[in-house]
Formats: C-alpha cells, structure tokens, sequence
C-alpha cells in the first residue's frame, strides 16, 4: 500500500481529496502516476542495513518509492516503515 495525492477534481471524485492510500498493483500505480491524476507522498522509513546510502543505520529519512521498490528495499531488509501513530482522543474521568 503506497500514499498518494489526486491531483485532480477527476481524481478527487474516483478517489479522495487529499492525501490516501491504496493498494495498487506495480502496473496500476505506474499508470496513475503517468497519467499526471496522482502523485507519490513521501513517507518516513528507517535504514535497517549499513549497506543502503539513503541515512545512517536506524536513522530515518523521507522518500517516495514505488510499490514494486519499497516491497524489495523491505523485503530485503533494508528499509521498514515508519508509521507515525495517531493522536488518541483524550479520555474524561
């Protein structure tokens, strides 16, 4: 599942307005983006492996990948995920 953003009303109706996520397969997600009806958001992931330039290991860094790319760079052991956690509503008593 990757991020994304509709870029037009077209988009915004067949989709979401803002940013969302869905799960597209690499041909899928290769022709919305060409189209020019969505782009890619860029998520925070961390480095796993002392063999991957992007940061530092355990450091962390932004970027876009597509499917097919952040499900090798992960299944390899290089990168993971870094979901940042939703706010909790406050409890009263």
């Amino acid at each position: 599942m990757n991020t994304y953003k509709a870029l037009s009303p077209a988009a915004q109706a067949a989709f979401e307005e803002g940013v969302f996520e869905r799960d597209f397969t690499p041909a899928e997600e290769q022709d919305w983006l060409a189209s020019g009806l969505l782009e890619l958001v860029p998520r925070t992931y961390r480095v796993l492996s002392n063999n991957y330039a992007a940061a530092e290991q355990g450091d962390t860094f932004e970027a876009t990948f597509l499917v097919g790319q952040e499900s090798a760079l992960i299944e390899g052991g290089h990168i993971e995920r870094v979901d940042k956690p939703e706010s909790k509503p406050k409890r009263k008593g």
